[in-house]
């Protein structure tokens, strides 16, 4: 698993020579996938020998045009090329289907001698674009798009489902024909009619208009079918809400509208005197980031928010806050490029672990019995490592069991818990003895017992009783001559298991039998690919990278040897999430702040020095987070894409998390994750239970646009809605760009919900929606939340806060 860095956002008064130098070494695009960029990923064994896989491209079946929960005429078709552009045999192609996408049969699909598979695609139930990635690890992956059309006219809704009106009032209706999946049909003739026109009226574009009390109902046709809104009219000034009781909700009040047979249905009313502004929250608790729904919701009496947008107002559609130019330092296109070929590689270690060494893990289990056994019985079997001493080590990063690049290493230090190793090929320019013995002393004394408190503590099968740091050129290999990026370091789960067979069971000939991960060298002349490594940067990152790595050996380790019935590799989203809690830990520590002080620009850049910690050690976090806060109605906190949106989102939610258990139930928390038999989803389900989960993920939900609005708000919010580490909008503001302004904005993007304006809102597993809106005072308002006319989907949590 390794660790890639770039630059991320910087606090306003951060102007520390070192940072410039950082700024000027790593300083990629922000909104690209390689800002903040901190990846882990194990490594495997090649598919077998013949050329190397370099592209995938498209073929035939792209852009088809179909029907909704239809099979495409075409089937997809891709070509697997070498850098000769020679075609790959026998290489697996996989299928990845966006949320709401439909699905692929095959998922996955092997070349043929030609270098092509293929697959056919049956669309989802969402009318509009669908997606589909079609990936070979290692190789950037290519996407294909269809247009999808709704079905066959199944249904007329209209809103809203009920209609309050006072003597002299109008509103307009609005009704869509759909197909049975919910899909608007555009171009189909709507009429409008009354029961009663002389008790309610209605014109052709379905401005109804209350005449006389009295009880009517509005009829909607069209395309042969019909939906009729009840519609009461009461005296001259009577309430939208009719016989809905008014909710007068305090400052920094949430409520949770409670399910119905129908749709959702809420009065508000702002107090006396006070333009109320509130935030209505969504978030979908589907356990599958892959299962998408819609809502729909319609406010009636609610106007614009009263204080300025916080982001983007997603409301046409999402967009980043950012204007389109000045702001980044590298064009956008090349930095993503880097950034997904680094993720590429990322993603083939990952699964060639999967792949490779799960069929060992039994094995390795009776092997590491036999050597307790044996250590137990003969204490003085554990070697003792002395500084000179060369030791043979596996670096190679892309095979697991197989192709041992062997190098010699000599022992530069040795501490309480680790020992430092270094490639005696490594750069010229690099640490002395005393410089790594420092080093080690920074590993025992601070990240070791930040990660261990926090997560537990690792297996121990070295011979040496140790942790091996292995600093090698091997990891400068792995960027690429002038690349957007540094990748900082990696650890690979097959150096845990045993690499030579026992009574004929099979083995990892190449793992290197020891708790260890691999580290970037200092390279002031630029001798590995040109890329120059100064010792300041160097130090600098592999200290995050060391804290990060060492949760995955934790993390890793315990599941295989410790936690014995658990399954071996935690989902990447969640590993990846608490590596970056570890990061978050570090800096906590450095800086003297402790997880619950609500930390705001003053303390984290309030002196160079705190800028310079933030830089060094918080930033990163935070840029990630900004990717998911831009956009978080496509991104989640446990999407299988590993992107930093979703990395930044678990971080954030984790934090929230641990932050509910108090102070000293923080670390507990986090224990349980790394200790559960579970993964993913299952594992926070496991630890919070079912119930507790989806509760936590709607709060969380409501944290992020609520917590620190004010100070009068935060003060009137429960802890339920609080992360008591970070004041993010105090500090998102004072934040930058690499070389750019100030951020200015909390950047969370939000909808405007606008009286008589129904929006539809598609959320897939973990991603949320954030509508904000006014009553004016004294006055109110109806918000409703369904779904084609009926209850809003199952697994969509609903909240409402007032924030002014």
């Amino acid at each position: 698993m390794r660790r890639i860095h770039s630059s991320g956002l910087l606090p306003r008064r951060s102007h520390a020579p070192l940072v410039r130098r950082l700024l000027r070494l790593l300083a990629p695009a922000l909104t690209a996938t390689a800002l903040g960029l901190a990846g882990c990923g194990g490594g495997g064994d090649p598919a077998g020998p013949g050329p190397v896989p370099t592209n995938i491209r498209v073929q035939a079946g792209n852009q088809q045009t179909g029907v909704v929960a239809t099979a495409l005429t075409t089937p997809l078709l891709v070509v697997v090329t070498d850098a000769n552009n020679r075609p790959v045999a026998n290489r697996r192609v996989d299928w990845d289907v966006g949320p709401g996408s439909g699905s692929a049969n095959p998922a996955s699909s092997t070349t043929n001698s030609r270098g092509e598979a293929t697959t056919v695609w049956t669309l989802g139930n969402f009318a509009g674009t669908a997606r589909i990635t079609a990936q070979v690890t290692g190789v950037n992956p290519t996407t294909f798009t269809a247009t999808v059309l709704p079905g066959a006219a199944a249904q007329m809704v209209a809103t809203p489902d009920l209609l309050t009106l006072g003597v002299g009032d109008t509103l307009r209706l609005r009704a869509a024909v759909r197909d049975q999946f919910g899909n608007d049909l555009p171009n189909q003739a709507i009429s409008f009619a009354s029961l009663q026109p002389g008790i309610a009226s209605v014109n052709g574009n379905g401005l109804v208009s209350a005449v006389a009390q009295g009880t009517t109902g509005i009829v909607a046709t069209g395309a042969g079918r019909a939906d009729t809104v009840p519609v009461s009219v009461g005296p001259a000034g009577s309430s939208l809400c009719g016989n809905l009781m008014p909710e007068l909700l305090a400052l920094g009040q949430v409520v949770h509208p409670a399910s119905s047979s129908g749709a959702v249905r809420l009065c508000l009313q702002s107090p006396d005197g006070v333009n109320g502004e509130y935030a209505l929250t969504l978030i979908s608790t589907a356990a599958s980031f892959g299962n998408a729904t819609v809502s729909d919701v319609l406010g009636l009496g609610t106007t614009g928010q009263l204080t300025a947008s916080l982001g983007s107002d997603v409301s046409a559609g999402l967009a980043s806050p950012l204007p389109a130019g000045g702001w980044f330092d590298a064009p956008q296109a090349t930095t993503a490029a880097d950034a997904s070929a680094a993720w590429q590689v990322e993603a083939e270690r990952r699964a060639v672990e999967r792949r490779v060494l799960t069929p060992l893990a039994a094995d390795a289990r009776e092997w590491w019995a036999e050597r307790e056994a044996t250590r137990r019985l003969r204490p003085s079997s554990v070697a003792e490592a002395k500084v000179g001493d060369v030791l043979r080590l596996n670096v190679n990063a892309t095979s697991a069991c197989s192709n041992a690049d062997l190098r010699s290493a000599r022992v530069a230090a040795v501490g309480t818990n680790a020992i430092i190793a270094t490639d005696t090929d490594n750069p010229s320019g690099g640490y002395t003895d005393a410089e790594y013995a420092g080093i080690l002393a920074t590993f025992d004394t601070l990240v070791f017992p930040i990660d261990t408190t926090a997560f537990g503590a690792p297996s121990n099968i070295s011979q040496y009783g140790k942790i091996i740091l292995l600093y090698t050129r091997a990891v400068n290999a792995l960027t690429p001559a002038n690349s957007g990026f540094t990748i900082g370091g990696f650890f690979f789960a097959r150096d845990l298991y045993p690499k030579t067979a026992r009574n004929g069971v099979p083995a990892c000939a190449a793992s290197n039998e020891n708790e260890m991960f691999y580290l970037l060298v200092p390279d002031p002349n630029g001798v590995v690919n040109s890329n120059r490594r100064t010792k300041d940067e160097v130090t600098l990152l592999n200290l995050t990278t060391i804290a990060h790595e060492l949760q995955h050996l934790i993390n890793s380790s315990r599941r295989l040897y410790v936690n014995t019935g658990a399954t071996l590799n935690e989902e990447t989203w969640l590993d990846e999430g608490l590596s970056h809690v570890a990061e978050e830990l570090l800096y906590l520590r450095v800086s003297r702040f402790t997880t619950r002080q609500n930390l705001a620009l003053a303390d984290v850049g309030g002196t160079t020095d705190r800028a310079n910690n933030f830089r060094n050690y918080a930033s990163q976090n935070f840029s990630r987070l900004y990717n998911f806060l831009i956009a978080p109605e496509i991104n989640s906190p446990y999407a299988p894409n590993d992107s930093l949106a979703t990395r930044g989102a678990i971080w954030n939610f984790l934090r929230f998390a641990a932050g509910r258990q108090g102070a000293a139930g923080e670390s507990a928390f986090l224990r349980a994750l790394v200790n559960s038999r579970t993964v993913g989803v299952s594992n926070l389900q496991g630890v919070l239970t079912t119930g507790r989960f989806a509760d936590y993920l709607r709060d969380w939900t409501v944290s992020l646009i609520a917590d620190d609005f004010s100070t009068a708000t935060t003060a009137a919010l429960t802890t339920s809605y609080i992360n008591p580490t970070w004041n993010f909008r105090s500090i998102f503001p004072g934040l930058r760009f690499s070389g750019g302004a100030s951020l200015g904005v909390y950047p969370i993007a939000s909808r405007t919900l606008l009286g008589g304006s129904p929006q539809r809102i598609r959320l897939a597993g973990g991603t949320s929606s954030y509508l904000r809106f006014s009553v004016p005072a004294g006055q109110r308002a109806v918000i409703s939340v369904g779904a084609n006319g009926a209850a809003p989907p199952a697994d969509v949590r609903l909240s409402l806060v007032r924030l002014r």
